[in-house]
């Protein structure tokens, strides 16, 4: 099946996760290399692990007053409406890069496809603001754009700078907009800011169980976003509350909570990591591993590269495990032009493809296997 957008089925994925105990990983993107990257990780394990049907998450943020993910598809040049940039030209660019994103993932997981074709898809629209910070309505977003969110299978409706009786009051305004027009999505709230809790001015409340379940019961959101401490700044630890996931579970709320914060998750134990499955956790977002690790290890090539450059040998097509540079003098360009338009490339695939794969290991997803 290829990228699923319809609600149904889009549930039936979550559904697959919760019987299994798994969350579900979420790996955000920024252009095409990424989700290209997603997938190819994501596959490869499946391959790996004979699993006919490997339920993925792939999201991207639009207006977010931190990091707009969409919008820089091409070319991370633009500017939010909120900031001062044109608006109908801000809205063309999202509707270009949602068709292009969607339409690549189409084909790539293509049932047919033997090398992609068993991973099935979900594409998020992560982080979704109705207020920015100070509680000013978002200019920046595309919520109520049936053109564009049906390119989606689901939406992360945030009003968390909002206080929690609007956000209860808006998210269900959401919900009756969007299926009075028939455009029903999966739903996802947040309480919160999902912000570096416990980190001074940084930090923000932890969730209460009891807006968890007043939230969902009052929405009927089928997702909502805690914020239990694994969140953090520059990819430092802060601490998951567990005693709150503990209690959730106790309350019987569900597979229904989705975690941020995989930079800090990343640091915990297989086995914690795993337990997040047992208590009511059914999604997990993964971005920032990417800058914070691949990217530097990106810089580093493309300077090794021009370090190593020979007169007479010209750019190195490689390296060995020790750094030492690996020559091939050609007459063919696909050789000599490598080391300067694909080396870097396909070493930024071939790492996100990693790290995908060790995500899936860390997360259980062997269980899904035949």
């Amino acid at each position: 099946m290829p990228l699923i957008r319809d609600y149904d089925e889009t549930r039936n994925l979550y559904e697959t996760c919760a019987k299994a105990n798994l969350v579900m990983a979420r790996i955000g993107y920024s252009d095409q290399d990424q989700i290209h990257a997603i997938v190819r990780g994501a596959a490869r394990f499946a391959q790996d692990h004979s699993i006919p049907c490997l339920p993925i998450g792939i999201f991207a943020t639009i207006g977010h007053y931190i990091m707009q993910q969409l919008p820089r598809y091409l070319k991370a040049d633009h500017v939010l409406p909120s900031k001062g940039g044109d608006p109908v030209e801000y809205r063309r660019r999202l509707l270009r890069n949602a068709k292009l994103a969607t339409g690549f993932m189409e084909v790539l997981t293509d049932p047919a496809d033997s090398d992609f074709g068993m991973v099935h898809v979900t594409h998020h629209y992560d982080h979704g603001h109705h207020t920015l910070p100070g509680g000013e309505v978002s200019q920046n977003e595309l919520l109520r754009e049936p053109e564009f969110l049906q390119h989606f299978s689901s939406v992360m409706f945030d009003d968390t700078h909002s206080p929690f009786p609007e956000n209860v009051e808006n998210s269900l305004a959401y919900k009756k907009f969007l299926d009075a027009g028939g455009h029903k999505k999966v739903l996802e709230g947040c309480l919160e800011e999902v912000g570096a809790a416990g980190l001074g001015t940084q930090g923000t409340a932890f969730t209460d169980p009891n807006h968890i379940e007043e939230y969902l019961e009052k929405t009927g959101f089928e997702l909502v976003v805690p914020n239990i401490g694994t969140e953090s700044i520059h990819a430092k630890p802060v601490g998951v509350q567990w005693d709150i996931l503990e209690e959730l579970t106790r309350r019987g709320v569900g597979h229904r909570l989705i975690v941020h914060g995989f930079s800090s998750i990343r640091t915990l134990a297989t086995e914690e990591q795993q337990r997040l499955g047992k208590l009511s956790v059914v999604g997990m977002n993964a971005w920032s591993y990417i800058p914070h690790s691949v990217g530097p290890r990106l810089l580093e090539r493309a300077a090794l590269i021009r370090e190593q450059h020979d007169e007479a040998k010209g750019y190195p097509v490689g390296f060995s495990s020790g750094n030492e540079p690996i020559y091939q003098p050609s007459d063919d360009a696909n050789i000599f032009f490598g080391p300067v338009l694909d080396q870097v490339r396909d070493l930024k695939v071939d790492l996100i493809a990693d790290g995908v794969y060790e995500i899936l290991k860390n997360l259980g997803y062997a269980r899904l296997a035949k």
